[in-house]
């Protein structure tokens, strides 16, 4: 059987795209939900699309969107950082990527094999963002193991990763040593004092805190 699907030579990153310029063309589901997830991210969103659908005029009666009522032109991917062609037609969505410069991430919705990114499944809470891919071989798996995934990592975890996080915080303002503020984050997420720190209430886990803080000294 002939394997097709995405290379395994694949980088995977987060981008930060707050103040980004990115666009969307389309106006449709898929193009409204690009369009929503961007939104999140803080980017300047773009839609090129002559019509559309009820998702995106909900999603534009709510948020900052620059609609550009016109079919796509290749000028219209001046400056984009990132480029989603998520439109209705294939061979719209196929000039889209030729019109690409190669400095630009593209996206088309109906041929990922063609793009030069893909957004995996994922899902956020607070400050954990989870993203799983198969290389294209199966996205359902994907999608069934962000589900697992997320039933594991609940508010309570998220609660302790926002204090790991403020834990990080005071260890850079009270710890001038480098290599020993690397230890002390280490021993953070150690297996004894991460699982009782996890499991503990705020109170308990600040006295757990101020513990290691002071065995340092």
């Amino acid at each position: 059987m002939k394997q097709r699907g995405f290379p395994n030579m694949l980088y995977p990153a987060m981008l930060k795209l707050e103040g980004k310029r990115v666009v969307v063309i389309g106006g449709g589901k898929v193009a409204a939900r690009k369009a929503a997830s961007l939104l999140e991210a803080k980017a300047i969103v773009q839609v090129v699309s002559p019509e559309v659908g009820t998702e995106m005029t909900e999603l534009m009666a709510h948020h900052p969107i620059d609609w550009q009522q016109k079919s796509f032109q290749r000028e219209d991917l001046h400056s984009a950082i990132v480029v989603f062609a998520a439109t209705n037609d294939r061979k719209v969505n196929e000039y889209i990527g030729q019109c690409a410069s190669d400095q630009q991430l593209v996206n088309i919705a109906d041929d990922p094999e063609a793009s030069s990114f893909f957004v995996p499944a994922s899902f956020k809470k607070g400050k954990l963002a989870i993203a799983v891919s198969t290389s294209g071989g199966s996205p359902g798996l994907s999608k069934k193991i962000i589900q697992e995934l997320s039933s594991q990592y609940d508010d309570h975890f998220i609660d302790f990763l926002d204090f790991l996080a403020e834990c990080r915080e005071q260890i850079k303002d009270r710890v001038s040593d480098s290599a020993e503020r690397k230890q002390l984050l280490t021993e953070l997420i150690q297996s004894d004092l991460y699982e009782k720190i996890k499991e503990a209430d705020e109170q308990e886990r600040v006295r757990l805190f101020n513990n290691l803080i002071d065995s340092r000294r």
